[in-house]
């Protein structure tokens, strides 16, 4: 289990993380918007997320990154931390 980032509130970021391998562009992620990202190296590797670029809430950005993948987003209000997972078949 990776845990990337720190917790912080949910406001508009700019963001201009390229398409690529999750493993990658998931860390991009975290340091652009400064936010915790927690997943499983098994689960995400391998697959390539989208490109996002603009400004964007945490969240809707990251749930950009991920349409059209098999991984899915989950965000825990307590912590303030995303989950991000592969969907089951």
């Amino acid at each position: 289990m990776v845990m990337l980032g720190c917790a912080a509130e949910k406001e508009r970021v700019s963001l201009d993380v390229p398409a690529g391998d999750a493993v990658k562009t998931l860390k991009e992620f975290a340091r652009q918007t400064e936010v915790e990202i927690v997943y499983d190296l098994q689960s995400v590797n391998g697959v390539r997320t989208n490109a996002v670029s603009g400004r964007y809430d945490p969240e809707v950005a990251l749930r950009i990154m991920v349409r059209g993948t098999p991984l899915q987003v989950d965000y825990e209000r307590e912590t303030g931390a995303y989950a991000v997972f592969r969907e089951k078949s």
